[in-house]
């Protein structure tokens, strides 16, 4: 074999379906955008070993918006929000690390010049929106994931759920 730069493949792994799922936050990066803003990076992991990535700039009119949107997702995942003053900083990175949301992907579109000059079209998914409990049920949420945790034998079956509505008359006491 004669190396050829050109031949090297993606480490790409498995990606998420178009559509809504549950992830967890695993990771967030600060660092900067292009345009030199204050950005995070989320790295976003689904119950399946799907991965993607997602951008929140700083210093944006929809900035605060979408860092709203995030912490309703976790909240909307039954987990309380930390009363911090949320922003770029190391108290909201900590915050947002290791915690579950509601996300929706679609296909990619467009086009893209490859390494040897080619345009190629876009394949696969990514990230388009974070989603409140409510959107997700909405957009189709809640019978795949329910039907992988309750298929399975191995593990907590409830782990990766959304947050239950149970009334008084439910309970047995």
């Amino acid at each position: 074999m004669q190396y050829n730069r050109n031949n090297v493949n993606s480490l790409g792994g498995k990606q998420f379906e178009a559509g809504v799922h549950i992830a967890k936050i695993t990771k967030v990066e600060a660092g900067k955008s292009k345009t030199n803003k204050d950005m995070f990076k989320f790295t976003l992991e689904g119950m399946n070993g799907e991965s993607t990535n997602s951008y929140l700039v700083f210093g944006e009119q929809w900035s605060d918006s979408n860092l709203q949107r995030i912490l309703a997702s976790i909240e909307d995942n039954g987990q309380q929000i930390a009363p911090i003053d949320y922003g770029y900083n190391r108290e909201t990175v900590q915050f947002l690390t290791n915690h579950k949301v509601f996300i929706q992907m679609k296909e990619r579109t467009g086009t893209y010049v490859d390494r040897n000059g080619k345009t190629q079209n876009s394949t696969g998914t990514e990230h388009k929106a974070f989603l409140t409990h409510e959107e997700y049920m909405k957009f189709g949420g809640g019978a795949q994931q329910t039907n992988i945790q309750g298929n399975t034998a191995q593990g907590d079956p409830f782990g990766n759920s959304a947050p239950m509505n149970i009334s008084d008359d439910d309970l047995p006491f």
